[in-house]
C-alpha cells in the first residue's frame, strides 16, 4: 500500500475514533449503562434508610430522613489523533506513525435534602385518614395495611402499646388481627370490596315542594346540597358525601365470615354496606341506628405509630436484651415479652453478628454492632416497607422544601 493510501486510513480510523462520541454516539451509551444502576442503587438505599429507621425506633432512637431529590449525571469526552511519516532518519523506508487519545469523565452532582422542621413533623405526626385506605391498598393487600395503619376498629384494639417507643407492659392484638383477616378473606374472595360510594343524609326538616324556586337549587348546588321529592308532595334537603364503604355481596352477608366479621367489630349482621369512616369524623348517629350498628370507626395511625409497631417485629439480639441497650419489657412469666407476636406474618427484620449473604437479604443495614436484615424470601416484609415508602411519600409531599440542601460532585 502507498503511503498516501496508508495516511488515508489511519486518518479515517482516528477520525472515527474520535469524531463518533463527540457527534453523539456516547449520549445513548451512557444511558443505557448509567439509568438503571442509579435506580437500583436509589431503590437501595432508600430501602436501607427506612430499613435503619425502624431499628433505630425499636432501641428508642430517633429516625432521621435524608432526601435525594436531584442526580445530575454529567458525561465529558475528548479525544486526539496525529498522524507522521516521512523518509529516512535512523529507519531505512518510509515511516508512518498514527496515535489517538480519547479520554471520558462520568461526574455526578448529588443534591441531599434532610427532611425537619413541621415538614417532618407533620407528616409523621398527623394520623392518616380513612380515604389512605382505597388509594394506599391500590396493589397492595388491604389485611396489611389495616393492621399497620389502624390503631383499633369499633373499641377493638390492635396492641396499641406497640406503637409507643418504651412501653410500660406487653400488649396483643389477637382479635383485632381475626377480625382483619376476615375482611381480608371476604376482599380475596370477591365477596366484598372496599369502594368510595356516594351517599345522601337529611339536612333540613322536609318542606312544601311549592316553596322551592329555581334560585333554591342554584344555591343548594353551589354548598353541594340537592332537593328531593318525597311521597308526601314536600322536599327534603340532603347532602352529597363521599363514604368510603364496606360492600358485601347480597349472596354473602349470611356467610360464616361476614357473620363473624359483624360480632369482632360490633356490627349490626345481615347488612351488605357499612360505612368506613374515622373515629375524627364529627358523626354521632348513622341513618339505621346507634353508631357502630352499620359503621366501622377506624382509629387511625400516624406514619411514626406505624414505623414504631413495625418496629416491634426487629429481632433484638440477645445481648441487647441482657443489656438493656433495646427497651424491654417483662411477660406474665418474668421474662423479656416477645413483641414480634403482634407483628406475625406482617413484618419481621433479622438479626445477628455477621452480614447475611448478598442472595439471602433483600436489604441489610449494620447497627449497633449488628447486622439488620429483611430475608429475600420475606414477600410480606418486602411488600410492607414498600408500601409505607408510600404513604409517607404521599404524606410528607410539600412543594416548599425545608432546610438546607448540601450537593456534593462525585468525580
Amino acid at each position: 500500500m502507498r503511503t498516501g493510501a496508508r495516511s488515508r486510513l489511519v486518518l479515517c480510523l482516528l477520525g472515527a475514533l474520535t469524531a463518533c462520541p463527540l457527534g453523539g454516539c456516547l449520549g445513548p451509551y451512557a444511558v443505557q449503562k448509567t439509568r438503571m444502576r442509579y435506580n437500583e442503587a436509589y431503590r437501595q438505599t432508600n430501602d436501607e434508610q427506612f430499613l435503619t429507621n425502624i431499628v433505630r425506633l425499636r432501641y428508642a432512637d430517633s429516625p432521621v430522613f435524608v432526601d435525594l431529590p436531584n442526580i445530575t449525571a454529567q458525561f465529558e469526552v475528548a479525544g486526539t489523533s496525529n498522524l507522521t511519516g516521512g523518509r529516512g532518519g535512523s529507519i531505512p523506508g518510509e515511516t508512518l506513525l498514527g496515535m489517538g487519545e480519547l479520554l471520558g469523565r462520568d461526574s455526578p452532582t448529588l443534591s441531599y435534602s434532610p427532611r425537619e422542621g413541621q415538614q417532618v413533623a407533620r407528616a409523621l405526626l398527623t394520623p392518616l385518614t380513612v380515604d389512605a385506605l382505597s388509594t394506599a391498598t391500590a396493589g397492595a393487600s388491604p389485611e396489611q395495611f389495616l393492621l399497620m395503619a389502624v390503631q383499633e376498629g369499633n373499641d377493638v384494639l390492635n396492641a396499641p402499646r406497640a406503637t409507643v417507643m418504651v412501653p410500660t407492659a406487653p400488649d396483643d392484638n389477637g382479635e383485632f388481627r381475626y377480625g382483619i383477616h376476615l375482611v381480608g378473606s371476604l376482599l380475596s374472595s370477591g365477596a366484598a370490596e372496599i369502594s368510595l360510594t356516594e351517599i345522601e343524609k337529611a339536612e333540613s326538616d322536609p318542606i312544601d315542594a311549592r316553596q322551592v324556586r329555581g334560585r333554591d337549587l342554584v344555591e343548594a348546588a353551589k354548598s353541594n346540597l340537592v332537593f328531593r321529592h318525597r311521597e308526601d308532595g314536600k322536599m327534603a334537603v340532603l347532602t352529597k358525601e363521599r363514604v368510603l364503604t364496606l360492600k358485601i355481596q347480597p349472596a354473602a352477608r349470611d356467610s360464616f365470615e361476614a357473620q363473624e366479621l359483624a360480632r369482632v367489630f360490633r356490627l349490626a349482621p345481615g347488612l351488605t354496606t357499612y360505612k368506613v369512616r374515622s373515629e375524627l369524623a364529627r358523626e354521632f348517629e348513622t341513618d339505621s341506628g346507634p353508631l357502630g350498628s352499620d359503621t366501622l370507626l377506624l382509629n387511625m395511625r400516624s406514619v411514626m405509630q406505624m414505623m414504631v409497631f413495625l418496629s416491634k417485629g426487629v429481632c433484638v439480639p440477645p445481648d441487647h436484651v441482657a443489656k438493656g441497650i433495646a427497651p424491654t419489657v417483662r411477660g406474665p412469666d418474668g421474662q423479656p415479652f416477645n413483641w414480634s407476636g403482634v407483628t406475625a406474618g406482617l413484618f419481621q427484620v433479622r438479626s445477628g453478628d455477621r452480614r447475611p449473604p448478598a442472595e439471602e437479604a433483600e436489604v441489610s443495614i449494620f447497627y449497633k454492632g449488628h447486622w439488620f436484615w429483611i430475608a429475600a424470601d420475606d414477600a410480606n416484609s418486602r411488600a410492607v416497607l414498600t408500601i409505607l415508602d408510600l404513604i409517607f411519600s404521599v404524606e410528607s409531599a410539600d412543594p416548599e422544601r425545608q432546610g438546607p440542601v448540601l450537593t456534593l460532585p462525585v468525580g
